[in-house]
């Protein structure tokens, strides 16, 4: 029962490398994600055929179960790392992530590098081998588990301070604290077996085969999250999201002459005054054409001709005349600057000041001292 479990994750995991490494957006998280999966799709089968005692049949395969994990943490960070920075590349330091696993290697090539005849002898203590599966090593792997994971969180929750947590939960990334929770939960039970047959507590040491289902049902979960929520790696600014930017092209296949675009562009001015899109922070090329019922092409074509800007531009013109307006309303006093431009759908600080000051010709807050001041003078006029 339990192999059959294992396999059908296996199956899933590989089936779900696939679907990630042909996914469109953001390649370098889905490539991270496809990567940690097919460590854990290996990892299950390593388990398998342990659980099945084909080692003695397949001893080269023996140990590598104690190398795979290693891979885990860095790689959840690097994933936690490439969703929430806007510009995240690789940097050689990063290969720094690994080295407990280059450690592990170095001290496990002797035995790798042995012949089939001595690992079957080491295989077929049972004694020694228990011993050695529930010794140093693998427990002081269940604490890099933890840092790596703990780092991970972390940098997220950093992030979700930084943008606001309505911001980052209405993102499409919004999986990705469920998923940090989940692995913490798999891990903390995966250590309370770990000791449990550590040192062979009666009634519990028994259910440590069965905690690596919990690891399939992860698997199964983040297919659910892909294929049944549309699960994306998009950046969180629209600026960095490709599917936004707009390239140089003719337009050709759009299907729209001029008359047709101009009445569109009449159609989007009014859904943008009356509907607000704009003030959700992860709104897309493709978002707004859905909700004009028109492709991200046509939409794309009408914003560069009719209004000469690219999307980004469209869009964060709207949010800025909403942050001038509100910024004004006595009863938003309270908030600070970058908390009304949050309101108006910015998500980034940086963005908003650098976006303001190119439009207005002063930062946001020479703009509301200015308006203070001339309300200050206008009540004594």
């Amino acid at each position: 029962m339990v192999t059959a479990v294992l396999f059908s994750g296996i199956v899933q995991g590989l089936l779900l490398v696939l679907l990630l490494f042909q996914k469109n957006v953001n390649r370098t998280s889905a490539r991270i994600l496809a990567t940690l999966v097919f460590m854990i799709a290996a990892h299950l089968s390593l388990i398998a055929v342990d659980m099945n005692d084909l080692l003695v049949q397949l001893p080269h395969l023996s140990k590598l179960s104690w190398l795979l994990p290693l891979c885990y943490g860095p790689l959840i960070l690097l994933l936690t790392q490439s969703l929430v920075q806007k510009t995240f590349t690789f940097r050689r330091s990063y290969t720094l992530y690994f080295l407990p696993f280059l450690i592990y290697l170095a001290i496990l090539a002797p035995y790798y590098f042995q012949v089939a005849s001595q690992k079957i002898a080491y295989l077929s203590n049972q004694e020694k081998v228990l011993k050695a599966d529930f010794g140093w090593m693998n427990h002081l792997t269940n604490y890099f588990h933890i840092v790596y994971l703990l780092i991970a969180l972390q940098l997220y929750n950093r992030q979700v301070k930084q943008q606001s947590t309505s911001i980052i939960l209405q993102s499409n990334r919004k999986w990705l604290p469920h998923f940090l929770y989940f692995v913490l939960a798999i891990l903390v039970f995966s250590l309370f077996v770990f000791y449990a047959k550590k040192f062979d507590i009666k009634g519990l040491s028994g259910i440590y085969p069965n905690h690596f289902l919990l690891v399939v049902i992860l698997v199964y979960w983040i297919a659910y999250k892909m294929l049944q929520e549309k699960l994306d790696f998009e950046t969180n600014d629209p600026q960095e999201n490709e599917d936004n930017v707009e390239k140089p092209h003719k337009y050709s296949k759009t299907g729209l002459d001029a008359e047709a675009s101009k009445l569109l562009a009449r159609r989007l001015e009014l859904h943008m005054e009356t509907e607000k899109p704009y003030l959700d922070c992860t709104l897309t090329l493709t978002d707004l054409g859905s909700r004009l019922r028109i492709t991200k092409h046509q939409i794309s074509q009408v914003i560069n001709s009719e209004f000469e800007v690219n999307f980004y531009e469209f869009v964060n013109n709207y949010r800025i005349e909403e942050f001038k307006k509100q910024s004004l309303h006595p009863s938003n006093e309270h908030l600070s600057i970058v908390g009304i431009a949050f309101e108006a759908g910015f998500n980034s600080k940086a963005t908003f000041n650098q976006v303001f000051k190119k439009k207005e010709g002063m930062t946001p807050s020479e703009f509301v001292k200015q308006q203070k001041d001339k309300r200050v003078l206008n009540q004594h006029l």
